[in-house]
C-alpha cells in the first residue's frame, strides 16, 4: 500500500513535535559544533559544561539562493557514508511507498517543504530529533540527530496536549484524527472512545478529551488533571489489559529510551537559534536563551482553526547540500555552523514597536 507525503507528515508531526521540544530543553543555552568527518558528531556544550555529544545524519539541504532542496543521497560534496547513509534509507523507503518527493534528487522549495520532507524522513527512519545548520552561501543543511539523552520520559497529559497544539501550527495536517492515532501508538498512550466520535487520551497524571469536526479536525480539547473518575477507571483497565500494573505504566519509556529525566510540566522551550559564527576558530560559538511558552489551559481548548499567522515552530530536520561553487561547499573535514536566527527582543517602549523575533524552538523546527 502506497503513501503520500501528506500521509507521512500526518503520522509524524505530533511525535516529532514532542521530541523536538524535549531536545530543545536539553540544548538550551548551549554552545555547539557540527563535524562532518568520518566520525560525525554534533556537540552541544551548555554553560554548566555537561557536554551532549550527538550523532548527526545529513538528510538534505535547502538553498535560499537557488530555491531548491537537494537530498543528501545525491551527495554532490562526496561526504562519507557515515554522513549520508541514512538519507539512502529514506530514498529506499520512498521508493517502496511510491512517494516521489523522497526519490527525486532536487525539488523546488516552498515555505514548508524542508519541514515536510524532514517529517517524512523521521517516519521512514524512526530518528525523531533534527537540527538545521547553516553551511554558508544561503544553504541550510538538515540533520537527523541520534543520542540516548533525547529519548522521551513517560507521557504526561500537559506535555502531550502541548505537542498537539504546537504540531498543528507547524505545517498542514489534513487528518487530525489519524495524526493523533499515530501519535498515541508511538507513545503508548491508552485511549477510550467518547460519544459522537470523540477520543480520550489517558495518562497517569490526567486525561485529555478530544472532539472532532466532520473533517476529522480537532475542534475542542478538555484537559483534566489529576486523573480521576471514569478516566482513572479506564486508565487502570488499560493497564490491566496489557498485563502491566498502572505504576509500571507510569514509569514506561518510549522505545530505545535511556534514563531520561522526567519532563514535569515542561514548557515548550523557545530557545533562540544560535547565530552562525564566522568560519574562524577564534569566533565565539553562538548561544541559546530559554523563552517561556504558555501552558495549555486546563479547560476546553478550541483548536479547529487553521494555522495561526505566526507559527510557533516547525519540526524540520532537512539537510540540503547546495550545488554551489567548489570553494563554497561544506567540506567533510569542516564544521558546519548553526543556522542564524534572531535572539528575543527585550522589552521596548510602546512607541518603538519591533517585529517579533524567532526563538530556538522555532529554528529547531526549521522556521
Amino acid at each position: 500500500m502506497s503513501s503520500t507525503l501528506q500521509d507521512l507528515v500526518n503520522r509524524a508531526v505530533f511525535y516529532s513535535t514532542e521530541v523536538q521540544t524535549h531536545f530543545g530543553a536539553l540544548i538550551a543555552d548551549a554552545e555547539w559544533e557540527v563535524d562532518f568527518s568520518s566520525d560525525p558528531h554534533l556537540t552541544f556544550t551548555p554553560a554548566d559544561g555537561a557536554v551532549l555529544r550527538t550523532r548527526p545524519h545529513l538528510l538534505g539541504s535547502e538553498s535560499d539562493r537557488e530555491k531548491t532542496w537537494l537530498w543528501g543521497w545525491e551527495n554532490v560534496n562526496d561526504f562519507p557514508d557515515a554522513i549520508v547513509g541514512l538519507s539512502h534509507e529514506v530514498r529506499k523507503f520512498g521508493a517502496a511507498e511510491e512517494v516521489s518527493e523522497l526519490t527525486t534528487p532536487e525539488l523546488s522549495l516552498d515555505e514548508e517543504l524542508a519541514l515536510r520532507l524532514t517529517l517524512a524522513a523521521k517516519e521512514a527512519t524512526h530518528k525523531w530529533a533534527h537540527y538545521p545548520a547553516a553551511a554558508g552561501a544561503g544553504t541550510t543543511v538538515w540533520l537527523l540527530v541520534d543520542a540516548a539523552e533525547i529519548a522521551l520520559p513517560a507521557p504526561q497529559v500537559k506535555v502531550s496536549v502541548r505537542a498537539l497544539m504546537q504540531g498543528l501550527t507547524q505545517t498542514t495536517v489534513t487528518d487530525h484524527r489519524a495524526a493523533i492515532e499515530s501519535y498515541v501508538a508511538k507513545r503508548g498512550i491508552p485511549t477510550a472512545e467518547l460519544p459522537e466520535g470523540g477520543l480520550r487520551m489517558l495518562f497517569a497524571d490526567g486525561s485529555a478529551d478530544l472532539s472532532f469536526d466532520d473533517q476529522r479536525r480537532i475542534s475542542n480539547c478538555d484537559l483534566n488533571a489529576p486523573l480521576e473518575g471514569e478516566a482513572a477507571e479506564q486508565f487502570a483497565a488499560a493497564a490491566e489489559s496489557t498485563g502491566t500494573p498502572a505504576e509500571a505504566a507510569t514509569a514506561s519509556r518510549t522505545s530505545g529510551s535511556a534514563s531520561a529525566p522526567a519532563a514535569e510540566e515542561t514548557a515548550a522551550p523557545a530557545v533562540p537559534t544560535p547565530s552562525a559564527p564566522a568560519p574562524t576558530p577564534t569566533d565565539e560559538p553562538s548561544r541559546t536563551e530559554p523563552q517561556p511558552v504558555e501552558e495549555p489551559a486546563a479547560e476546553a481548548i478550541p483548536v479547529a482553526e487553521p494555522k495561526p499567522d505566526e507559527p510557533a515552530a516547525e519540526a524540520a530536520d532537512a539537510s540540503h547540500e547546495q550545488k554551489q561553487p567548489e570553494n563554497e561547499q561544506p567540506r567533510a573535514d569542516e564544521s558546519v555552523q548553526p543556522a542564524e536566527a534572531a535572539t528575543p527582543a527585550e522589552e521596548e517602549p510602546a512607541e518603538e514597536a519591533k517585529p517579533k523575533k524567532k526563538g530556538l524552538f522555532s529554528k529547531l523546527f526549521g522556521r
